[in-house]
C-alpha cells in the first residue's frame, strides 16, 4: 500500500512559505494569484498499515500545535487524482533526497521495523481568477521545479 501525508498549516497560523510563493508569483507577472496554500507531502511506500501511517504523520511529520495532517492512501498511483489548481513537485527518480533519508531513519526510531521508501514533494493549491494550465505551467517550471532534478504535476 502507498500512502501520502500531506502536512499543512492550521487555520489561524500563517503559512509563511505560501505567502512567500503567492508574493514570487506576481513577480514573474501573474497577477490573478489571490493566495497559495503550501502542503509538504510525504509518499511512503511499503509494508505498513493506515495506522503506523496516521501515527509517523502525527508523531514525526507534523507539528501538534501549528500544522494538520492528512493520509491518503493508494493501491495504485495512476489512480492518483491531482486537485484542481495545484501544483505538485517531485524529485525525479534517482536523484538523493536527503530528506527522504533522514525520514527514513526516524521511522524506525519510532519502532515501526518495516521497510519504508519516502519520497518527499510539495503541493501548492492556488485560489484566483483565469486559472489555466498555462498559468500553472509558466509558476511550475518557472518557480517551483528544477526540472533538471524534480517533476511537476498541474491540474
Amino acid at each position: 500500500m502507498i500512502f501520502e501525508i500531506e502536512i499543512k498549516t492550521k487555520k489561524g497560523f500563517v503559512d509563511p512559505q505560501g505567502k512567500h510563493t503567492s508574493s514570487d508569483i506576481a513577480s514573474i507577472g501573474i497577477k490573478d494569484i489571490s493566495s497559495v496554500e503550501y502542503i509538504a507531502v510525504y509518499r511512503l511506500d511499503g509494508n505498513i498499515n493506515r495506522k503506523d501511517a496516521e501515527f509517523i504523520g502525527k508523531e514525526l511529520l507534523s507539528d501538534k500545535i501549528t500544522e494538520d495532517f492528512a493520509v491518503k492512501e493508494y493501491e495504485d498511483l495512476k489512480k492518483k487524482k491531482i486537485e484542481k489548481n495545484s501544483i505538485e513537485v517531485w524529485f525525479k527518480h534517482g536523484v538523493t533526497d536527503t530528506v527522504s533519508e533522514s525520514v527514513v531513519k526516524a521511522i524506525k526510531d519510532l519502532g515501526i521495523k518495516e521497510d519504508v521508501i519516502v519520497k518527499t514533494g510539495k503541493k501548492y493549491r492556488l485560489t484566483g481568477k483565469n486559472i489555466d494550465e498555462n498559468k500553472l505551467r509558466k509558476i511550475a517550471t518557472g518557480l517551483l521545479a528544477n526540472t533538471l532534478i524534480q517533476e511537476y504535476l498541474i491540474k
